[in-house]
């Protein structure tokens, strides 16, 4: 963490959970949001990144804390809720980030792995929703942000179990918003293609990066950082007029008609 600690940052004196905070988006998200003030509990199934990312805090002067969770998993879900505010005595932000995904057409994909990818990327945020709104309520309310994608809007090949999650994030930040307004926000952020670790793990190669980037107006691959600054936004009292919609961050992607 480059970058000391803002004790008037645009979220100072609130406490945040990222989820999926090991590593990409979340990373930079938790990272962001500790250097802006707030206390950060960082959740993750990865140990080692998520103790990596609390110490860049700490060094820096912030507050946070790892929290092992599987949030596909219900109890796990509720318990990550708990040790939060436990720790920081409040929770006003809650960044559901995380991500895990099978590619394969609906005749190819294993039914274990459709099942995976909804719990990990659609349940999980029905699940932080049904035991954080009780406790953001608590302290007065707070705002949601929900981690969708391009995927939410438009259709990319063999992408049948990521595709669907993505857009069904879309239709429970709306139900969201509505049933839990005006206290608690709720909004989703729309990345486009981001450099991640991820690109790393699918083995992507430079040549195809580059024909990704040449796919966007803003010719250039997106950075987690690029998310971030979203997130705080829709995070911070700036947004206290927002909810219910959604922010796509994609160096102009969708604006393309060839």
């Amino acid at each position: 963490m480059s970058k000391t600690i803002k004790p008037t940052g645009r979220v100072a004196g609130k406490a945040a959970l990222v989820t999926g905070a090991a590593s990409g988006i979340g990373e930079a998200t938790a990272l962001l949001l500790a250097r802006e003030g707030a206390s950060v509990a960082v959740a993750d199934v990865d140990e080692e990144g998520g103790n990596r990312v609390v110490a860049q805090i700490e060094k820096a002067g912030g507050q946070a804390l790892f929290i092992k969770a599987d949030v596909g998993k219900s109890a796990q879900v509720k318990r990550m809720i708990e040790r939060t505010a436990k720790a920081f005595g409040r929770l006003d932000i809650l960044h559901n980030n995380a991500i895990w995904f099978r590619h394969g057409s609906a005749v190819e994909l294993e039914e274990k792995d459709w099942d995976g990818t909804l719990n990990v990327g659609l349940k999980s945020i029905y699940l932080a929703a049904k035991y954080g709104i009780p406790v953001m309520r608590k302290t007065g309310g707070g705002a949601i942000v929900n981690t969708a994608s391009v995927h939410s809007l438009v259709g990319f090949a063999t992408s049948t179990a990521y595709d669907a999650a993505k857009a069904g994030i879309l239709g429970l930040t709306r139900v969201l918003a509505i049933d839990y307004g005006p206290d608690i926000r709720v909004n989703a952020v729309l990345p486009g293609a981001i450099l991640t670790p991820l690109w790393d793990n699918l083995k992507v190669p430079p040549k195809e990066r580059r024909r990704y980037a040449q796919m966007v107006p803003a010719k250039r691959l997106g950075k987690p950082e690029d998310i971030a600054w979203a997130v705080l936004y829709l995070a911070s009292d700036e947004a206290s007029f927002v909810t219910g919609t959604t922010l796509v961050v994609d160096g102009g992607l969708l604006a393309r008609t060839d």
